[in-house]
């Protein structure tokens, strides 16, 4: 393969995984921080599922594209544990708790996946398509995270949401090679891990969540 075919094989390989995200990115920076308490619930949920669910094609996407890029070690890395990852676990009793969870998990993984960022930057030149599909993956699993937080505002809303510490906690350090690109596995491991969940914990509120409100609202 000539430099200028492989050149577009890459160009058409980072469409696959930017457009479809860059298209629902625009939709959600309309109103990024507006309140949900007012919108129609069950538009809310249908559009919180459906981005929902592409975070969690396209994270899935990108695990693949990345252990593609770590060589022959890749089962070896990518099944190794660490407890400074966030867990992709969602707790909870109730409804609310369940997406409170969901929330916070969501929030808990965005640091890492920037320290994964800037590492991949660093083994690798800036054009990557790890360390690209990373950057546009933050800005997903951000908005993703704001229509989780509309799921909140609606299932509890005279109860503030609590906000997660903005730094990574756990995270030695130094790494060295082979820890980073463990780390960077096992990072988008999980995370993929929690999106498959959260889509079916926000399945489990169709013919449920609305129908509360309705009820509360007379």
């Amino acid at each position: 393969m000539n430099c200028h075919v492989r050149n577009m094989v890459c160009l058409s390989q980072r469409s696959r995984i930017i457009l479809p995200l860059l298209i629902l990115i625009a939709v959600e920076l309309v109103q990024p921080t507006m309140s949900c308490k007012n919108e129609n619930c069950s538009r809310l949920l249908h559009n919180s599922l459906k981005l929902t669910r592409l975070t969690n094609k396209k994270t899935a996407e990108l695990l693949g594209t990345y252990k593609a890029s770590q060589g022959d070690s890749t089962d070896l890395i990518c099944d190794m544990q660490m407890d400074n990852v966030p867990e992709s676990t969602i707790s909870g009793q109730t409804i609310s708790e369940r997406i409170l969870s969901v929330y916070t998990r969501l929030k808990e993984f965005l640091p890492h996946m920037k320290t994964v960022m800037e590492q991949q930057k660093d083994f690798n030149p800036p054009t990557n398509l790890v360390a690209e599909g990373l950057n546009v993956m933050i800005t997903q699993v951000h908005h993703t995270a704001l229509r989780v937080n509309c799921l909140l505002q609606i299932l509890q809303p005279n109860i503030p949401i609590p906000e997660p510490a903005e730094r990574p906690t756990g995270i030695p350090p130094a790494q060295n090679i082979f820890q980073q690109k463990a780390y960077g596995c096992i990072v988008l491991s999980r995370l993929q891990e929690l999106l498959s969940k959260a889509v079916q914990e926000q399945k489990s509120l169709k013919g449920k969540m609305c129908r509360k409100r309705t009820k509360n609202a007379f």
